[in-house]
């Protein structure tokens, strides 16, 4: 059942090109885009629904970032989150277009780009709450201006996550363009630390996004989530095809490489 769950988002070994599907999923992911913004932006977007749960909504303050003499019209705060949406977005939408050479249904591609805008909208509405935003941390009391401890760390998971996950990905569709390695594994580069470093790098940059919005417990647990639902499902299911598909070199791999997300899980 989980085979057959998870090759509904992905069609192992297939190189159709799927233009449909590919394009869909891009334009999903950039309806992300003005909606992060209003979300951050906006006086009343989150209001009605933070109010509505019994919180209190924060406003906009502080001086806007100018960005290359252009207003953003976002604080230093809030512009890196919106950063981050889009980080992901520009992400998400290379892979999809240049490096993924296995198409995903238009069915996924739909459901995959509105999850995606959901994990990020979850963060931003938390910023806009009260109760759970960083801005209520004690060193930055409200000021905008002022980054808080968690969301410098979340900027540093951001950036190591998206690096290895974009890194290794770029790694190893350079090995494959190569003809005198068709039908192998690949196995260097940042492979070469866990068998699963996109995923490993996925999940970091992920739980830096929440934590740079709502702090250390809601990055920790996204960063659970994540590592769980890999652990559980996605890496089981990528293993099974691996071991069908390069069968002793895969088994090789594994022993040589016994981990699964990071250098140390």
């Amino acid at each position: 059942s989980t085979t057959k769950k998870q090759n509904t988002l992905i069609n192992r070994g297939s190189t159709e090109s799927a233009p449909l599907s590919r394009t869909i999923f891009v334009l999903t992911r950039a309806l992300d885009l003005p909606l992060q913004y209003a979300i951050l932006s906006s006086r009343s977007l989150t209001a009605p629904l933070i109010h509505a749960l019994s919180g209190t909504a924060i406003l906009p303050t502080g001086r806007p970032l100018f960005l290359m003499g252009t207003n953003t019209g976002l604080s230093p705060q809030r512009a890196i989150l919106f950063g981050m949406a889009l980080g992901s977005f520009v992400k998400q939408s290379h892979w999809v277009t240049a490096i993924s050479q296995e198409p995903m249904p238009l069915r996924a591609s739909l459901f995959v780009g509105v999850f995606n805008s959901l994990a990020n909208s979850i963060n931003t509405i938390l910023f806009t709450n009260t109760a759970t935003s960083v801005l209520a941390y004690p060193t930055v009391n409200g000021d905008e201006t002022v980054l808080s401890v968690p969301t410098i760390f979340g900027l540093g998971f951001y950036a190591l996550g998206m690096v290895l996950e974009w890194g290794s990905e770029i790694q190893r569709l350079r090995f494959k363009k190569d003809p005198r390695n068709k039908g192998r594994v690949y196995t260097k580069g940042l492979f070469g630390l866990a068998r699963h470093i996109n995923y490993g790098g996925y999940v970091l940059w992920r739980t830096g996004f929440a934590m740079a919005a709502a702090g250390w417990t809601w990055g920790l647990v996204t960063g659970a989530f994540y590592t769980y639902n890999f652990l559980t499902d996605g890496i089981p299911e990528l293993d099974g095809y691996c071991k069908k598909r390069y069968t002793d070199e895969w088994s090789q791999y594994k022993r040589d490489v016994p981990y699964k997300l990071f250098p140390f899980i």
